[in-house]
């Protein structure tokens, strides 16, 4: 069953128009086989009582009884001295011999003394039965139904072109907005007056949110740049005090003070990173060889593979091509690999599997302790990686999210598996549709 969350506007309403709709008519179906049943009885008996009526005249006018009884009317004689019997309607069954059953009948019964004579006139009729009149409420109804729901058809498309135009505009103007354009919303105008407030509201927000964006994105950069000079300046100087005559204590202050603005300067770049990629400054992409761009990022990580004696396993399709940018590729396989690294045993051992389908980067190591999950999170990580920064996987995930892929960490029997899952370019477009 489709649910209604994926439905259109306009489909959920006509939905809900025709549900109401039908319980209304089933109650009114309801309603109407009493009212029916009802009005039919009380005009066969409004009519009975009539025929009872006329004929007792035409007794008075010498009418013979012979020419006045026959189908459904009777008419006999009682003892002059009995009591008349008043008008009245009996709700009754007699038997139908046409059928061969019984059946409903309505039959009024009168008695009138006439020319000292005294007379029983009784007219009677067959009522219809509660079937019949119920298939005939149901048919009249359910050719209702279907004519509404053909006309509600034709005329929810046609609203929904006509009336919710300006809403469809609006929407497909906000699916297109861009904080990096740094243009604010603009609509056309409309009549209907919530579609004029939605609009206006939502240029007042997109206004301030470009202009939150410039000063956030200003402010970035600023800080960024401004960061990379006293750092430099203090490495500077940190690496001429390590070159003077000093204690070991002081130089092994020193170190740890390279060392903290080695962190700092590192921290503040991937910060940089992450805020660039949040607003979406590498949305160009194109289709990259990912097994040579990994075949050299993996060339360049010997050295650290040979100081740390970890062996290394590849398994690399080749010609394997992604939508991706070429300097985020870059970043994500080099923090792919430097993360198997630093979490690596000495002496331990590291996978990479590259197919058209996924890539995994597995390497041994101790069991983490965080919850998978959180890995992906920014500053978080493992007591056994000091040097770490703790925002290395978290970059990996930003990438992943911007160009749709999935990624995953597990830790099974002593590894470390990171894996990333390629979504086509057609099942993208799909689900971007949806």
């Amino acid at each position: 069953m489709m649910k209604l969350a994926k439905l259109k506007l306009i489909d959920q309403l006509t939905l809900w128009f025709l549900l109401v709709t039908a319980l209304v008519l089933l109650a009114g179906g309801v309603i109407v086989f009493h009212v029916v049943q009802r009005e039919i009885i009380r005009e066969d008996a409004r009519r009975l009582q009539d025929t009872v009526e006329l004929l007792a005249r035409n007794l008075q006018e010498g009418t013979e009884i012979e020419q006045l009884d026959g189908y459904q009317v009777n008419i006999e004689e009682l003892d002059p001295a009995a009591r008349e019997i008043p008008l009245h309607v009996k709700d009754t069954v007699a038997w139908f011999p046409p059928h061969q059953h019984d059946e409903r009948e309505l039959r009024a019964v009168a008695s009138y003394k006439i020319n000292n004579r005294h007379y029983q006139i009784t007219a009677s009729n067959l009522v219809p039965e509660q079937d019949e009149i119920a298939d005939g409420v149901v048919q009249s109804l359910g050719w209702t139904f279907i004519l509404l729901l053909v006309l509600v058809g034709l005329l929810s498309r046609f609203l929904s072109w006509r009336i919710l135009s300006p809403f469809n505009q609006t929407l497909q103007a906000v699916r297109s907005f861009s904080l990096a354009k740094q243009s604010p919303l603009r609509f056309g105008s409309t009549r209907t007056r919530e579609f004029k407030l939605l609009n206006q509201f939502l240029e007042k927000m997109s206004r301030k949110a470009v202009a939150d964006y410039r000063s956030l994105k200003e402010f970035t950069e600023n800080a960024s740049h401004e960061l990379q000079t006293p750092l430099a300046v203090i490495r500077g100087k940190l690496e001429l005090l390590m070159e003077t005559e000093i204690s070991d204590r002081q130089a092994s202050l020193i170190l740890a003070a390279h060392e903290a603005v080695e962190r700092l300067s590192k921290t503040n770049q991937a910060l940089t990173l992450l805020t660039r990629m949040e607003n979406q400054e590498y949305k160009s992409t194109s289709l990259i060889n990912l097994s040579t761009l990994l075949q050299h990022a993996l060339r360049s990580y010997q050295e650290l593979f040979q100081m740390k004696a970890i062996d290394l396993e590849t398994e690399i399709e080749e010609e394997v091509e992604v939508r991706l940018n070429a300097a985020l590729a870059d970043i994500l396989l080099h923090n792919l690999i430097s993360n198997a690294i630093r979490h690596n045993n000495q002496d331990g051992r590291v996978k990479v599997t590259l197919t058209s389908a996924r890539l995994l980067v597995q390497n041994t190591g101790k069991s983490p302790q965080l919850q998978p999950e959180e890995l992906f999170h920014r500053f978080k990580k493992d007591n056994q990686s000091a040097d770490s920064i703790g925002l290395g996987l978290a970059i990996v995930k930003q990438i992943c999210d911007l160009n749709g892929f999935e990624a995953s960490y597990q830790y099974q029997e002593g590894w470390h598996m990171l894996e990333l899952l390629f979504i086509p370019p057609s099942r993208k477009m799909s689900e971007a549709a949806v």
